[in-house]
């Protein structure tokens, strides 16, 4: 791990850490782009979130800036592999407001193979090209199973990073979009589409924005290149106005500000 590298960690650390901050303001004048987390928060004009589904927890990387951010909110985080979960669990079991769930989600539940790999963050439920690979047997459920089975009424934000799975997780929300109860959705993206285990931005965008959802943010996109001039994939942020309206008091808000604009103008 190289200088550059641990002088970039301590400093985005500090900035995670001012953002998270209660006493830091939920301003315009902070560049968007740096935290999705800060902006969901601003977006809704609050710090409260209520429930988060980590889809794809890995060992729990997003989940410790979710508890930073919104540290009473409900989460849900999924982890089908055994090993991370194992990890996942030692790191969080105990708190009460996170809710560890060893499973995958998709479009449709059953038992399917995980793919596993060295690098547990590459597992995928993506059929692999070759057969020779290790896989554990796996339960997958979906979205709207999960939420009915909890009682939830509604999911803030969505998180995604399952590898090329994507689309089917967003597919096992089907219920959950139509009724305008999921706000957010993040989901890491790739723009290439020679990456056949990453979820392709065109297929995922086009579904969202046909449902009412509009992107609203691009962040930790990660470069390549003689002069690091191309974006191989980032995590790119969803926002449904309607959910937002249902589910926050700022809808007055909100409709005076698209009555008086034109979404094309570039504002």
């Amino acid at each position: 791990m190289g200088l550059k590298y641990r002088i970039g960690a301590a400093l985005d650390g500090m900035v995670q850490a001012t953002l998270a901050s209660r006493h830091f303001p939920l301003t315009r004048h902070v560049p968007y782009g740096v935290s999705w987390l800060y902006d969901a928060q601003r977006f809704m004009g609050t710090r409260s979130l209520g429930v988060l589904f980590d889809v794809g927890a890995n060992v729990g990387q997003t989940l410790g800036h979710m508890l930073r951010y919104a540290p009473e909110a409900q989460i849900y985080s999924f982890e089908p592999t055994d090993s991370a979960f194992a990890t996942l669990s030692a790191r969080f079991g105990g708190r009460k407001n996170v809710h560890l769930q060893k499973m995958a989600l998709g479009s449709t539940p059953g038992t399917m193979a995980l793919q596993v790999r060295a690098n547990s963050e590459l597992n995928t439920l993506v059929a692999a090209d070759k057969a020779d690979g290790k896989t554990q047997a796996t339960e997958v459920s979906t979205v709207d199973a999960v939420v009915a089975k909890h009682g939830i009424s509604h999911v803030d934000v969505l998180k995604l990073d399952v590898q090329g799975w994507e689309m089917e997780v967003v597919r096992g929300a089907s219920r959950l979009i139509a009724d305008h109860n999921l706000i957010f959705v993040l989901a890491e993206m790739t723009f290439r589409s020679d990456e056949t285990e990453m979820q392709q931005f065109t297929e995922l965008h086009d579904h969202l924005e046909a449902r009412g959802f509009v992107l609203s943010g691009l962040y930790e996109p990660l470069r390549y290149g003689p002069r690091r001039e191309f974006i191989l994939f980032a995590n790119v942020l969803y926002l449904h106005p309607q959910a937002r309206l249902k589910w926050t008091d700022m809808a007055d808000e909100w409709n005076r500000w698209m009555a008086q604009q034109d979404p094309k103008a570039g504002h």
